[in-house]
């Protein structure tokens, strides 16, 4: 018995750090590069929009943001847009599955106006399945993917930003 227990924390001990060792841990905020200080997000008021979800990653993050426009050592614009797309019909005409994307252009612009990062284009695609007979659970799936679809561009952008602003 005494062995048992003695194989069992020796094999749990070398599995801890095998897991430690390989660089495994848990999803969260990556620490951001000092280079993205200063930064001012334009359009950030909405915290349910991409700016607004960027905005909140880069401060997760340790970004010390830009207050204002006029102080901001660089400044961030971009657009987002969704598409809806009819992938497949039920007999009586009733979509089933959808197909939806979440378009993006951002650029970096200095004090002086000039691009610190060029316009850069991003495009994530979801397909949405339904059982044609769920409205209600349909808008709400919709609404949850939007959400984390706005969430997935916004670490791609950090991501982005990170490597490529000076």
């Amino acid at each position: 018995m005494l062995k048992g227990r003695h194989w069992r924390s020796g094999f749990l001990l070398s599995i801890l750090l095998i897991v430690s060792g390989c660089g495994f841990h848990l999803k969260g905020h990556q620490q951001a590069t000092p280079n993205l200080n200063g930064l001012f997000v334009e359009d950030a008021e909405n915290s349910k929009s991409l700016a607004g979800i960027l905005q909140r990653d880069l401060r997760a993050s340790g970004v010390a943001l830009a207050a204002d426009a006029a102080v901001a050592k660089n400044r961030l614009s971009l657009t987002e847009a969704f598409k809806y797309r009819v992938l497949s019909v039920d007999e009586n005409g009733k979509a089933l599955e959808y197909e939806l994307r979440l378009k993006s252009d951002f650029s970096v612009v200095d004090r002086e106006g000039k691009a610190a990062l060029p316009e850069q284009h991003l495009e994530l695609v979801r397909e949405l399945t339904y059982s044609g007979t769920d409205e209600l659970g349909r808008r709400n799936e919709a609404k949850l993917v939007r959400g984390d679809m706005r969430t997935d561009m916004a670490d791609q952008i950090v991501r982005r930003l990170q490597a490529q602003l000076d």
